[in-house]
């Protein structure tokens, strides 16, 4: 418990949180090279989510665009 708070010590809570997750991936690093893990198989979901948000975020802009053309305009003559 002494090595905890003698690590932790000078930390913030955000740092501490930080360094807990990678203290814990460093500890996976075994784990990985005994079952040869494919990273590519890691890269390519991630690829598709990153696409996936793009697009995604492309289509809430021209929306969001249209909306905001939509209401600062009024036709002209439509109303008389």
């Amino acid at each position: 418990m002494a090595l905890l708070s003698f690590l932790f010590a000078d930390l913030t809570p955000a740092s501490a949180v930080l360094f807990s997750v990678a203290l814990f991936a460093a500890s996976l690093v075994p784990f990985f090279l005994l079952v040869e893990t494919d990273f590519a198989a890691v890269v390519r979901p991630a690829g598709a989510v990153v696409s996936h948000l793009v697009r995604v975020s492309r289509d809430f802009c021209r929306d969001a665009a249209a909306l905001l053309i939509l209401l600062t305009t009024s036709p002209k003559g439509a109303m008389a």
